[in-house]
């Protein structure tokens, strides 16, 4: 950083720890005091007394006790928040003479407030949260999932009348909520964390019951065990779980997504590794293997555990579920979202008569088994897919025996349904419960029938409850009668998308509630008319007073939109118009709340842009009639292009942060932008031959992509450009691009750098190891001129290095420095030019490795003397070596817990694990796939 000249960079570390403070060597500490009296009081008071009411007497108690609190915000919170409930002063009393107050303080360094407000929880709650110890600091988890959790584990009291245990778990949530045990994330408004005191409470109280594994140390499994959690890593092996089988009595084993962000998007493990978790731990109630993505078998012993009330497979590549899992009598939850490679379900599905949530969004399944009616339990069925055949698989009928259905539906490939009285009987009026509708016929299917499609549609009149409702891929000529309802009173959303053969749309302008309107693929559409704004009622409603987010988007004949006058569209903020190549007409000018506009590819479209003062995002593509005539002064994000556009002579806002450039958009010269902070060039300009960075000092990342004039990146004569702000730089087919700035790129906090098919180049920036010393992944694909690396190598933090197609660079590999590399974790080389004999050298690929991934045609032997050194080594991929035929005599180093073989005949034939005759020399190894299969 002294180096590049940087500006003085302060950092902020707080932590609870003194050590940890005297640790960082910091040029001064801080200490945070306590609230004062009064601001403790006023946060109190607002988690105890609803809507501000106070009372005199509970407020001389709360007085008294807030000062017990010693002025910590989370003790004044969670005390409040427990009192609010409380409305006998006498209970005030005991709260306030209770003897935790007095408890000296332990190694558990407990706050009395929080053990207070445990305490008087009640016992039911006291269990859910309790069984938050699971959860690491920090982790995010939704209402939904805890609440499924702790149904699963049966923690939840039986509901009285009509009630659900789902809604039992969400009032246990909310209330644990207003005790502020647990609070909102920051990071996702949909999640919720525990603060860091109230998750050592939990763990404090659940003692050896509750394991987090890779956090707690691991000598604390006992056999009391009943809880275990674990982030699933890149290389898992045998012994990741055996310290925990002595805890036959397991109930939980749940995988957790990690917070931090790993460079390896893949996590293995054995189909052996999971039989012996199955035969091991009989008694479970709650299994997620959702994180290991390669699982592509679930073993029959699966139904061995019939207390399993929870069975998370999200994600995998799992092919189908063994017969034994329909035995599986307590199961709850079944989920199965995003496996793409799942087709089927098993044919006695509706054996599962307990089974209440089955979530199959995103997978790719054919159809249904017979007899999903017969799961009445089903509080929430995701998707129904319609089979072809009128004899096998679930009839959509079958929807109404589900009486108790809610949440989310999508009903797909309804061109199956043949009878119309089926589609009648699904009573999706009756179904009050469901927010969300998806109805779908398969996209382009043929011999379809129009008036048979609007008889079905029909007939699929949803509650009025509903909030969000989408049809797709409808072929009838007509919307059914209830479209546009203005009963449809709590409607937020709609989608109509390839509706291809109505002329019109259905009058929307009645929806008083609708937020969100998407009308997408609509052909035969030549004209949104009066209509479309409602049935004429407009003295006393305005169409679409609600509405913040309208798209139109390939609607090939559409030509003229009528405009209405009279204050439609009042809260409209995002407005989106793409592929609608004829449309010709103005565009509403009266949108006093809109932000964003974009118009793609609407060539014939003359129009001049609503007023733009409150304007943050703008893209322009491809629509080179309509009038820029001055940008808004709060612009933040701006995309202009692939039209004969130009800036206004104003130049860019200064509050711009983002800036995309596609096709021949001139930026006016020798200015700076010092707001823009992201910078996107797409088939840039032709006199594009040069990017001056200097213009664009507070870059945080670039993208340059299909320019084919641009050759080099420049600053300014004499001077050392200082981008100490970039993080990103990628450079992607330039064919022309040749050189970046003289004397280097001093970028301190660039992590990142991309560079493929630039076939010219010749050389990377200079000084690498010093001016880039945050570089951490470094990408080079289709460089054939690429020689060598600069003088004095790669940035010593380099973690990642991936080379394919560069030959002139690879031939020289000798001269890269790799073992200089200490924080070099993963290396990808790919070379498919010339002759490659054997791979790797001895003193080539640095001790710190951990991942390996070759791919050499010609290659025809490894180098076991290359790999003896790798004692780190977890993965080695072998990928497209077809003359490789054996592997190393000497094997691999002990730590390789992965091989991964794909597409090389000769070793395929001679290792796999039938008939092999070498299988035995790598069955030691914990995971080996071949062929993207895992054959352990």
């Amino acid at each position: 950083m002294l180096r590049c000249g940087a500006k003085e960079i302060k950092i902020i570390i707080t932590t609870r720890s003194e050590n940890v403070a005297t640790i960082v060597q910091p040029i001064s500490i801080h200490h945070l005091m306590q609230l004062s009296d009064e601001e403790c009081w006023l946060l109190f008071a607002k988690h105890a007394f609803k809507n501000g009411e106070l009372n005199l007497d509970k407020e001389l108690v709360g007085r008294k006790i807030v000062c017990k609190c010693k002025g910590l915000p989370l003790a004044a919170k969670a005390v409040g928040g427990m009192l609010q409930s409380k409305q006998d002063l006498r209970e005030w009393n005991h709260i306030l003479e209770s003897d935790i107050w007095d408890l000296p303080g332990d190694e558990s360094s407990i706050l009395p407030a929080l053990r207070l407000s445990y305490n008087y929880l009640p016992s039911h709650l006291k269990q859910c949260f309790t069984y938050c110890s699971i959860f690491p600091k920090d982790y995010e988890f939704s209402k939904e999932e805890l609440v499924l959790l702790w149904m699963a584990e049966d923690l939840l009291l039986k509901p009285k009348g009509n009630g659900s245990m789902e809604e039992i778990g969400e009032q246990y949530f909310d209330e644990l909520i207003s005790r502020s045990f647990f609070q909102r994330s920051n990071n996702d408004e949909l999640c919720f964390i525990m603060h860091d005191l109230f998750n050592d409470l939990a763990k404090f109280i659940s003692g050896e019951f509750c394991f987090r594994l890779e956090i707690d140390n691991s000598h604390e499994i006992t056999k009391k065990m009943r809880h275990l959690s674990y982030f699933p890593t890149k290389f898992v092996v045998p012994k990741k779980f055996k310290e925990s089988y002595q805890a036959k009595n397991l109930r939980t084993f749940l995988g957790l997504k990690s917070p931090s962000t790993s460079n390896f998007r893949i996590n293995f493990i054995s189909t052996m590794e999971i039989n012996d978790l199955l035969c091991t731990f009989k008694c479970l109630r709650v299994l997620s293997l959702s994180l290991y993505i390669l699982i592509n078998v679930l073993p029959d012993s699966v139904g061995n555990l019939k207390h399993l009330r929870y069975l998370n497979l999200n994600g995998t590549f799992i092919k189908g579920l063994p017969d034994s899992v329909c035995g599986l009598y307590n199961l709850q939850t079944l989920l199965l979202r995003n496996c793409c490679s799942l087709v089927e379900l098993p044919t006695n599905m509706g054996r599962l008569v307990n089974l209440r949530h089955l979530d199959i969004r995103g997978t790719p399944l054919k159809g249904m088994p017979m007899h999903i009616g017969k799961l009445r339990s089903l509080q929430n069925l995701s998707a129904l897919c319609v089979g072809k055949e009128k004899h096998s698989g679930s009839s959509i009928k079958e929807l109404g025996e589900l009486p108790h259905l809610s949440g989310s539906l999508c009903i797909s490939n309804l061109e199956n349904v043949y009878q119309t009285r089926d589609a009648k009987e699904v009573n999706l009026k009756d179904k009050k419960g469901l927010s969300e509708l998806k109805l779908k016929w398969g996209s382009g299917h043929e011999n379809y029938d129009s008036e048979q499609e609007r008889d079905v549609l029909e007939q699929l009149c949803p509650h009025t409850n509903l909030k969000s409702l989408s049809i797709i891929s409808y072929y009838g000529a007509e919307y059914p009668s209830w479209l546009g309802a203005c009963s449809f009173s709590n409607m937020v959303s709609l989608k109509l998308d390839d509706c291809r053969y109505c002329s019109s749309l259905p009058p929307l302008g009645q929806l008083l509630a609708l937020k969100e309107l998407s009308i997408e693929g609509l052909g035969r559409v030549s004209c949104v008319d009066s209509e479309f704004y409602g049935d004429g009622s407009w003295a006393t409603n305005k169409p679409f007073k609600s509405l913040e987010k309208l798209t139109f988007k390939w609607m090939p004949e559409w030509k003229e939109w009528f405009i209405f006058e009279g204050g439609v569209f009042p809260m409209l903020r995002e407005l989106r118009i793409i592929g609608c190549p004829k449309l010709t007409g103005n565009l509403p000018s009266l949108l006093p709340s809109l932000s964003v506009i974009e118009i793609r590819y609407c060539p014939q479209l003359v129009a001049s842009l609503p007023s733009p003062s409150a304007l943050h995002e703008l893209a322009l593509m491809n629509c080179d009639k309509v009038a820029l005539k001055e940008l808004s002064p709060k612009l933040q994000s701006l995309a202009v292009g692939g039209c004969h556009a130009s800036l206004p002579e104003g130049g860019l806002p200064t509050t711009l942060k983002t800036l995309q450039i596609n096709g021949v958009l001139q930026l006016p010269g020798s200015r700076h932008y010092p707001s823009v902070e992201s910078l996107n060039i797409e088939r840039g300009p032709g006199s594009l031959w040069s990017l001056p960075l200097e213009f664009f000092p507070k870059l945080k990342s670039i993208e340059i992509r299909y320019s084919d004039n641009l050759e080099s990146l420049s600053a300014s004569d004499n001077s050392l450009l200082d981008l100490t702000s970039l993080t990103k730089l990628t450079i992607h087919s330039c064919p022309n691009f040749v050189s970046f700035p003289s004397g280097g790129l001093c970028a301190p906090s660039l992590t990142q750098i991309s560079i493929a098919g630039c076939k010219k180049l010749k050389s990377l920036a200079e000084g690498m190891h010093t001016l880039l010393p945050s570089l951490l992944y470094l990408n080079l694909w289709d460089c054939p001129e690429l020689e060598s690396f600069p003088e004095g190598g790669l940035p010593s933090n380099l973690q990642m290095l991936e080379i394919v197609s560069c030959e002139k660079l690879f031939l020289r590999r000798m001269e890269w420095g790799l073992q200089s590399l200490h924080s070099l974790r993963e290396i990808i080389i790919r070379c498919y030019g010339g002759e490659v004999g054997s791979f790797p050298e001895e003193a080539l690929l640095p001790p710190s490795l951990i991942r390996l991934d070759i791919s050499f045609p010609h290659l025809t032997s490894l180098n076991g003397k290359g790999f003896q050194h790798l004692t780190l080594l977890k993965q080695l991929e072998i990928l497209n070596c077809d003359n490789l035929q054996r592997l190393p005599a000497e094997g691999f180093p002990a730590s390789l817990s992965i091989l991964d073989i794909y597409k090389c005949p000769l070793l395929k034939k001679r290792y796999r694990r039938k008939n092999g005759k070498e299988w035995r020399k790598i069955s030691h190894i914990p995971i080996i796939r071949i062929d993207r299969e895992v054959v352990t």
